[in-house]
């Protein structure tokens, strides 16, 4: 009994400290915990992102020789030239004419030794300094539609550049070096002689508008109706939109907690995005609104087709890059055709007042036509016809004529003659130019 009572305290003595243990160990313990990460909320791109000299591009290189002229649409052919131009030194960026009249702006655009690049609307000098290599260090805010590099002619062996905006007369003169001229006659000019010929009528246009001489084979063609939806348009352009019926109860609305409201337009294929903040009557620098703009869509991935610069209005602040198809502008009367960006201020802040774009996407080919349009010589005696002031006519181009089918979900792109008169593009009737003819499928 003895040796049990002492066997009793030893165990007794032995729980104690075991209690004493756990206690201790629970106290000190410190548990490891995996870090659980927050999800974000993932960029929403709808397409593909940009470069500004991706946008602003030329839409036609004319090249004046000494007894004709040849000239190309072509991007692919463009893109060649742009090549070897934006690896050129550019420099002594020069104010040479302040305000020149129709008939010295000819002698520049329209004398022989030179090539002419053809703008759509005007750029200015910061934006094309991002695009080529221009070594001046302070450029002006100017802006210009056509870059003449005058190559040389046997009377005329001074080469250079020039800068000139049609609309202003303002032109600035530029150099480069002798080499590199030398390098553009023997790349460019002497294929250039291979191009289509050009022509024009001095009827028309304060300054001459040129136009391919000869019948052009363009296709026609129809697309499945494909869109993005509305829903993810929304999640990549707003901040947690939440979705509502429109007034109308047949198109979506959205909101976000900005104010900003975005509405599906379902008749023109598009959406129209509104931050009523940010409106303002403040004008716009316009290297500004080119930058500014690509920055924006880019942060969407709102580049889901060929979109070109096309046009702004820096007192508005707005800006329109264009759908091309083919190396051609689309035009609709009925169906949205340009990304269009308004901007604003909110609080000091620059940010976009309106956004509209197209919901569609080009992407399955559903059937192809090749057609034959008329020859420039029977357009521009067509426009001789029009009840029009032949002097406001400031281009003239093929285009496409972007139309929808009401029974199927297709879409049609019609290659068509297109005038611009007073800043408004007209499509010119197949009848008032002698028709289209029909070539092989």
């Amino acid at each position: 009994m003895k040796y049990l009572e002492h066997v009793k305290s030893v165990a007794l003595l032995l729980l104690i400290f075991l209690s004493l243990a756990l206690t201790f160990t629970i106290w000190t313990f410190t548990p490891s915990y995996e870090m659980i990460e927050t999800p974000t909320q993932e960029e929403v791109s709808i397409g593909d992102k940009r470069n500004a000299d991706e946008v602003v591009r030329p839409i036609k290189v004319l090249y004046h020789h000494e007894d004709e002229v040849t000239g190309t649409f072509s991007q692919l052919e463009i893109e060649t030239m742009l090549d070897t131009v934006q690896q050129w030194q550019i420099s002594d960026v020069l104010l040479f004419e302040e305000e020149a009249g129709p008939e010295l702006l000819k002698q520049y655009l329209h004398g022989p030794g030179r090539a002419v690049l053809y703008y759509p609307a005007a750029v200015p000098f910061p934006v094309f300094d991002v695009i080529m290599d221009i070594t001046d260090n302070n450029l002006p805010e100017s802006t210009f539609n056509r870059v003449i590099i005058e190559w040389g002619t046997e009377d005329n062996t001074n080469p250079v550049i020039y800068f000139i905006n049609t609309g202003s007369g303002r032109i600035y003169e530029a150099q480069v070096t002798d080499t590199a001229l030398e390098q553009f006659r023997g790349d460019f000019v002497e294929q250039a002689m291979n191009y289509a010929s050009y022509v024009t009528d001095p009827r028309i246009g304060t300054l001459p508008v040129y136009v391919p001489e000869n019948p052009v084979e363009k296709m026609s063609y129809d697309y499945l109706l494909e869109e993005t939806p509305t829903s993810v348009l929304a999640d990549a352009i707003m901040d947690s939109p939440s979705a509502e019926f429109a007034g109308d109860l047949l198109s979506e609305e959205y909101t976000d907690d900005s104010g900003a409201i975005m509405r599906e337009l379902s008749g023109q294929k598009s959406v129209n995005y509104v931050q009523p903040k940010a409106e303002t009557s403040d004008p716009a620098i316009p290297s500004d609104l080119i930058f500014h703009s690509v920055s924006y869509i880019n942060e969407h991935g709102g580049w889901t087709d060929h979109y070109m610069y096309f046009g702004m209005t820096s007192v508005n602040q707005q800006i329109s890059y264009q759908l091309f198809f083919e190396d051609a502008p689309v035009f609709s009367n009925t169906t949205a055709i340009s990304l269009d960006v308004e901007w604003g201020i909110d609080n000091g802040i620059e940010q976009v007042f309106r956004y509209s774009r197209p919901t569609y996407l080009l992407d399955s080919v559903a059937e192809t036509r090749t057609l034959e349009m008329a020859p420039g010589t029977a357009v521009l005696e067509a426009l001789t016809r029009l009840d029009l002031d032949l002097a406001t006519v400031e281009a003239v181009t093929i285009g496409y004529e972007l139309t929808r089918s009401e029974d199927e979900p297709l879409i049609t792109f019609q290659p068509a003659w297109y005038y611009k008169a007073n800043g408004k593009w007209t499509r010119l009737s197949d009848e008032s130019v002698g028709g289209v003819k029909l070539g092989l499928e």
